[in-house]
């Protein structure tokens, strides 16, 4: 998901979350042997740690002392950093950082620049706007610690069943996502990742509609409105090394009815705005090369979307779309196809 500095507000976790947030910093910048010493106030630190630098002749283990202060206004003065001076004084640590969500006064600023010069050790501070950009960094770190959205929450857990289970994410969930969720706050892969799983489910939530009697296809009108006022990418890279070498395994769309069209057969004929194929990969290789693939058009307004799931999720737009237009989608549909195509467009437009 995508994070800015503006979702990390440090007033609304307690001290001891921020400490839990410092140590999975320091996690995430591989320190070793850390220990969170919980009441650092009596022990001189909250967190220490081991970090080995290595080189070709000996690799180098320093020790490093880690002081949180959490304040949710004001500056940290003087006084509430000489206990923990005086502890490193006494433990000579190779490094002394002090993580402050929100800033040093400029009295404890001055003093520290002074002090500096005449300790054997280091001392590190990194302030909150600081702290806050290295922390942003980290989504997860974020999200954990930070976010409120429960639609957020919501899309992360149906992406994790997905992941892990195969689960696929029901029409409700997909539904509260698709009307609710803010799109940038996710990223392009994120919302290719709604897409796929809507149209990939269509036949079975246009099909459960005689039970349940709540499925909206313009649902997902949000979503594709968003991608084509934001979306810039024009092509599919990451499909060209399969486009002579794959084969489809089922569907779902425009092009499966375009054969009652061609049989004659309209009694029941559904006007669609999209195709969805799952893929066989490489099938001509050995089977170790052998992948499944995930291919979505979608024709929205004037423009028309591609999106292709194999290793990862890449969506194109193609502008002032129309059926001359066709021939340029990477899945390449025949000539016979397209030609089928426009007499389907025909067929509903009359």
């Amino acid at each position: 998901m995508n994070h800015t500095t503006a979702d990390i507000k440090f007033e609304e976790i307690s001290p001891k979350s921020f400490e839990n947030l410092c140590y999975d910093l320091l996690i995430r910048y591989n320190y070793s042997n850390l220990i969170w010493r919980e009441g650092g106030a009596d022990n001189g630190r909250d967190i220490e740690g081991i970090k080995v630098f290595s080189n070709q002749i000996k690799p180098i283990e320093t020790k490093w002392f880690f002081e949180c202060k959490h304040y949710t206004s004001g500056g940290v003065p003087p006084d509430d950093l000489t206990s923990k001076i005086a502890w490193a004084d006494a433990e000579l640590p190779d490094f002394l950082v002090v993580f402050i969500s929100s800033y040093l006064t400029n009295n404890a600023r001055t003093w520290i620049d002074k002090i500096s010069v005449q300790k054997p050790y280091e001392i590190i501070v990194i302030e909150g706007e600081e702290l806050k950009n290295r922390i942003v960094k980290f989504s997860d770190l974020v999200e954990t610690y930070f976010s409120i959205d429960r639609y957020l929450l919501l899309f992360k857990e149906i992406q994790n069943y997905k992941t892990k289970f195969n689960i696929k994410p029901s029409f409700e969930f997909l539904k509260e996502i698709i009307e609710n969720i803010n799109f940038e706050r996710l990223t392009f892969d994120e919302i290719g990742f709604l897409a796929i799983n809507f149209y990939e489910q269509y036949e079975l939530f246009e099909s459960r509609n005689d039970y349940y009697g709540d499925f909206d296809k313009t649902i997902i009108y949000r979503l594709l409105e968003y991608l084509k006022n934001n979306l810039a990418n024009t092509e599919l890279k990451t499909f060209e090394e399969y486009q002579a070498d794959f084969s489809d395994l089922g569907g779902r769309g425009i092009f499966d009815e375009i054969y009652w069209l061609e049989e004659g057969d309209t009694e029941d004929m559904k006007e669609y705005d999209f195709q969805y194929y799952d893929l066989h990969l490489n099938p001509s290789q050995e089977q170790s090369k052998w992948k499944i693939g995930h291919y979505l058009f979608v024709r929205f307004q004037d423009v028309a979307f591609e999106f292709f799931e194999s290793d990862e999720m890449e969506i194109r737009k193609i502008e002032e779309f129309n059926s001359d237009r066709m021939d340029e989608l990477v899945i390449g549909f025949s000539s016979d196809r397209i030609e089928w195509y426009k007499k389907y467009l025909e067929y509903f437009s009359a």
